[in-house]
């Protein structure tokens, strides 16, 4: 969709190409840097960020993330739910004349039912499907979808190109959009990754040795993610030849062909493939992150059906709506959060603790990652309000992703995981990093106020909110929170 999206704002196949490959190379840095640590220690996303953010303020990143991947849940979702709607609105007419407008989706009252069609098969396979189980549902899943995808790819580009009359009209096309809209497409592109790219210890610690998981995923990522990437942009590219406009939403195009082929078995392909995503990449993360801040309520069952329910408050076809909303609202607005965790746990792996981590203490209450001090800094306290009211403020000005409940929500867990950090630093319980805390928030505060007054600068969202969080930390620690904490446990 990211490919497509920039065709359908004007620009050439090869820019697009381009800038998908250039996102892909940048965001694999911090992916490979945050994957030493999990391949090193064997340890997960949530307990490497312990290091960075304490025992309990390790929650406080794992939620921002799960939010996100909430978001992307619902956003999932709708996409499978437009693909049940064009299959059955094709099966059945009287199906899409359901055109009444449901308050809250503001969306006819088919594509709603499709919705909810989608949602309860999504969060059904996910709820039957438990770690401890092995994962039944989900193993089928991705065993079924994976060559599907690919097979439905190569499908839609003989279909273009036999249709446009050849590669040539594809490929002909010129860019009319102007290059100052071009950092943003290359931010949405890492933005695509940053999510996978700061949780990816929960999948290399799996690997055997560093040159596994380094070399896995720089053969495995830029390559395959371009390669396929043309497809869409090809694709994307015949439409305008074909009917006259860029058509970026893969299950309009299919049904828009009028070929029975791709409206009945391209579409079933595309609710297989969308849902195991779904499930793998933006259901598993989330619960694991929500059910560790209350373990004795939350268990795999009903965080399933938490995350569901909050996907749905995500209000995802708001972010489907154009393509402007996908890329600036949605991807530009949460490049903030996940350029600012990046920032911080890059700097504290690598910078300040030099890749060295006290593996059994990591895991008990009264260690090091308790980060108890004495003396509480309340020049430091003053700042996290500031910071917190700063937050409030963007929230007032719909800085943070667009407006309505996506908004709100991302802005909660915003103000109360910051507010929770301050409680636990200045009370006995202790057990936060505050040092990591702050320069998370001055990276994900600092390039939203960016953002507000420079067109320019709201491009680079994940960018200046991983700089601005990576600097923070350094000084932080280094000037303050390193003289009662050693940078280098011993």
């Amino acid at each position: 969709m990211l490919g497509a999206s920039m065709i359908s704002a004007g620009f050439d196949w090869l820019t697009t190409v381009f800038t998908i490959f250039l996102g892909n190379l940048i965001v694999l840095l911090p992916m490979v840097l945050d994957s030493f640590a999990g391949t090193k220690y064997g340890i997960p996303f949530p307990v490497f960020l312990r290091s960075s953010f304490g025992l309990f303020g390790a929650n406080i990143p794992a939620l921002l993330r799960g939010i996100i991947a909430c978001g992307w849940f619902g956003i999932q979702t709708m996409i499978m739910a437009f693909a049940i709607d064009g299959i059955l609105s094709e099966l059945s007419p009287a199906w899409g004349q359901m055109k009444a407008v449901v308050p809250f989706f503001e969306l006819p009252a088919h594509t709603v039912l499709s919705f909810a069609m989608s949602w309860l098969v999504t969060v059904a396979i996910c709820y039957v499907s438990p770690p401890h189980k092995a994962s039944p549902g989900i193993r089928w899943l991705n065993d079924l979808s994976s060559p599907i995808l690919i097979a439905i790819g190569v499908g839609l580009l003989w279909w273009a190109v036999t249709k446009a009359g050849g590669w040539g009209p594809i490929l002909d096309q010129q860019r009319i959009a102007p290059w100052a809209k071009w950092p943003a497409f290359l931010t949405a592109m890492v933005a695509y990754w940053s999510t996978l790219a700061i949780n990816i210890p929960d999948l290399t610690r799996f690997a055997k040795n560093q040159k596994v998981q380094y070399l896995g995923q720089s053969l495995g990522l830029p390559p395959t993610m371009t390669a396929y990437s043309f497809i869409g942009v090809a694709v994307t590219s015949a439409t305008v030849v074909i009917f006259g406009e860029a058509i970026w939403d893969p299950v309009k195009l299919m049904v828009k062909t009028g070929t029975p082929f791709f409206i009945f078995v391209g579409l079933v392909f595309v609710i297989l493939a969308t849902l195991t995503t779904n499930i793998t990449a933006n259901m598993v993360s989330p619960i694991n992150d929500f059910m560790n801040l209350a373990p004795k309520f939350l268990n795999w069952e009903r965080t399933t059906i938490l995350i569901g329910l909050i996907g749905i408050l995500m209000q995802p076809w708001r972010f489907l709506a154009d393509p402007k909303a996908y890329i600036w609202t949605w991807l530009l607005g949460y490049g903030a959060f996940t350029g600012g965790i990046a920032g911080v746990i890059i700097c504290d792996y690598w910078v300040v603790r030099k890749q060295t981590l006290k593996l059994h203490e990591i895991y008990i209450r009264e260690g090091y990652y308790n980060f108890t001090t004495d003396k509480v800094n309340w020049l430091a306290v003053a700042y996290g309000l500031f910071l917190a009211a700063c937050t409030i403020f963007l929230w007032s000005k719909n800085a943070i992703l667009g407006e309505g409940w996506p908004s709100t929500l991302t802005t909660l867990v915003l103000v109360l995981g910051l507010l929770a950090g301050i409680y636990f630093y200045v009370s006995k319980i202790k057990g936060v990093n505050f040092a990591g805390v702050l320069a998370l928030f001055s990276g994900v505060v600092g390039s939203l106020v960016l953002s507000m007054v420079s067109d320019a600068l709201s491009q680079w969202t994940w960018f200046t909110g991983a700089i601005i969080a990576y600097v923070a930390y350094q000084v932080l620690y280094s000037t303050w929170y390193g003289s009662h904490h050693p940078a280098v446990p011993t």
